[in-house]
């Protein structure tokens, strides 16, 4: 039998072995896309790349995206799927046997044990971090796996990083998922690379809910609602209304645009055609509803989003349907949307630091990992408290994944 570290992800998941090695899992790519599709025309599910390649070609389906983000929600028990209700750990368990039958095929046998990564917190609420972590396991145990374990994914990280190194340190890692950001700080190095269990090691943990998808969803909402009806008004019973600000927050969290299908909704936007003062911005809405263009739209964004890592401006240019833009984005504007995500986890490092009652000068090494902690800014407020000579980075990717591999040995 093998053993995996599985890091399932909001947006990727990835898998690997006890050596540390992280396996490909969607063609030759190691990193395996968190989606289902679910076509009306047929009884085939579709996972990971595959999902999105049929959506894209067909639109005429259920698309399912950042299930993880709704593992400590009180009210998203299930969903009807071609006229049947499936459970949230349902939809997690596909993701999960799937992602289970390519490492088998892989490996060449079969795996039952697993070391499951968690968000330190996914969710402020001790009573729904238990539920999510609960909900996890269930949907681990339904994909085949008997023998589960967690580990804390920032500190799988620090496992990663670990490995590659020659002398002991007090190591701050920063993991930073689609969903959540976690912090652990952990006494890492060669003295302690065999100790078993390594839950001694760690000073302090913690984290927030503020993870890639809050600063793509941060875009949304400052540069491109106002093309999506956002100020605008439209008449009921004689009285000028402006636009709900429930449709305009289920527009910033992609996963969530889904549910502007609602009957009720979509009559309200039919309203909206005939009696707003920007038609054309209403028409947009309603075409990325029916169209199921979310999914693309996003992605243009978090394109974006990527480019500015690199560069001082970049251009958001999607044209589908009556969905026509091209909207310059730069860094500084970037920069200022994002502040109270920034503050918010600034404090949070603060936060850490004091429950640890552990001085930024006593930090040896500040390891970055995950996509955000590309972001200029992202890595500006870490810089500005420890010094950039303490920033390290490694596979932004693959470096949970790793540390769960390794945590198998």
């Amino acid at each position: 039998m093998t053993a995996v570290g599985l890091d399932f992800g909001t947006s990727n998941s990835a898998i690997a072995l006890p050596s540390g090695e992280v396996i490909a899992l969607d063609g030759t790519s190691r990193m395996f896309r968190s989606v289902l599709f679910f076509p009306e025309d047929s009884r085939e599910t579709f996972a990971g790349k595959a999902a999105i390649d049929e959506y894209l070609a067909r639109s005429n389906g259920r698309f399912i995206q950042s299930v993880k983000s709704w593992l400590p929600s009180a009210t998203f028990n299930s969903t009807v799927i071609r006229g049947r209700p499936m459970r949230l750990d349902e939809l997690v368990a596909l993701l999960l046997r799937r992602i289970r039958e390519i490492a088998e095929h892989k490996t060449g046998g079969p795996i039952d044990r697993v070391v499951l990564g968690r968000p330190a917190r996914f969710s402020l609420d001790a009573e729904r971090d238990a539920a999510a972590e609960a909900r996890l396991v269930d949907a681990a145990k339904l994909a085949g796996y008997t023998d589960i374990s967690l580990l804390i994914e920032p500190i799988a990280a620090a496992l990663a990083y670990e490995a590659t190194l020659t002398k002991d340190e007090l190591v701050l890692v920063a993991d930073f998922g689609a969903g959540t950001s976690d912090l652990t700080l952990m006494r890492v190095g060669p003295t302690r690379r065999r100790g078993g269990d390594r839950r001694g090691d760690v000073v302090a943990s913690g984290g927030v809910p503020i993870g890639g998808d809050r600063f793509d969803a941060e875009i949304m909402r400052h540069k491109l609602l106002p093309k999506f009806g956002a100020g605008s008004t439209y008449e009921v019973m004689g009285k000028r209304m402006t636009m709900p600000m429930a449709i305009l927050g289920k527009l910033c969290a992609w996963h969530e645009m889904s549910f502007i299908k609602e009957k009720s909704t979509m009559q309200l936007l039919e309203q909206m055609l005939h009696t707003s003062d920007n038609v054309r911005a209403i028409e947009a809405l309603v075409d990325l509803v029916e169209e199921n263009l979310g999914f693309r739209l996003f992605r243009a964004i978090e394109a974006a989003k990527i480019e500015l890592s690199t560069k001082s401006s970049t251009r958001i240019a999607f044209d589908e349907a009556h969905v026509v833009l091209d909207e310059q984005l730069t860094r500084t504007e970037f920069d200022r949307f994002c502040q109270p995500l920034l503050g918010t986890l600034d404090d949070a490092v603060a936060d850490l630091l004091g429950r640890a009652d552990q001085a930024a000068d006593g930090v040896d090494a500040v390891f970055l990992t995950g996509g955000s902690s590309q972001i200029p800014s992202v890595q500006m407020l870490f810089e500005q408290r420890f010094g950039k000579d303490k920033l390290r980075s490694a596979d932004a990717f693959a470096s949970v994944a790793e540390g769960l591999g390794r945590a198998t040995g």
